[in-house]
């Protein structure tokens, strides 16, 4: 016989864990479902997704050196995000597997707004939400923000300043003739 003078009200019965259990478990893959929803990368190419975030990025990090006439500014991004290509299969794969994952969150609407408070797609947003959008990483309080920060500044940076096109750009006349 069992005991029912143990049977507490306020203990949680077996069938409400059990309910419970596969709730959490569900959001949980819900959730991480979400943050692989639109990939950055695909067979070492940016995808769509990948290329509107490198964009947004580009145009935030890079913007006073960028050209101010509209046609020559969509020329240089177009050459920066296929260069920035050739910069990610340059990367071992290790590399490769964690920029896909922030190009990832940053692409997916749910995490992009948790990390930057960005409401837009990097494509329409304005350079001011933008702005904004990469204070709000690097000022951040938590460090995992900020390193997210670093990271796409590190990866947008190193493959633009690469380009020896880009050079007269920044007023860089390149390496000295000795």
């Amino acid at each position: 016989m069992v005991d029912r003078a143990i049977d507490h009200p306020l203990m949680p019965k077996r069938r409400w864990f059990l309910k419970t259990a596969l709730a959490i478990g569900a959001v949980g893959a819900t959730l991480g479902g979400l943050v692989f929803w639109h990939r950055g990368l695909r067979d070492g190419k940016l995808t769509a997704h990948g290329r509107d975030v490198c964009h947004g990025l580009a145009r935030g990090i890079l913007g006073p050196m960028l050209p101010k006439d509209a046609a020559q500014r969509a020329k240089v991004l177009e050459a920066h995000l296929d260069n920035m290509e050739d910069f990610i299969r340059g990367t071992p794969a290790v590399m490769q597997i964690q920029i896909n994952a922030v190009l990832g969150l940053l692409g997916n609407a749910p995490t992009r707004y948790l990390l930057t408070d960005l409401g837009n797609s990097w494509r329409e947003a304005s350079d001011v939400q933008i702005e904004r959008a990469l204070d709000t990483m690097r000022l951040n309080p938590l460090p995992t923000n900020r390193l997210t920060y670093q990271v796409v500044r590190g990866l947008t940076c190193m493959s633009f300043f690469s380009n020896s096109a880009n050079w007269p750009l920044t007023g860089y006349t390149g390496p000295l003739d000795i």
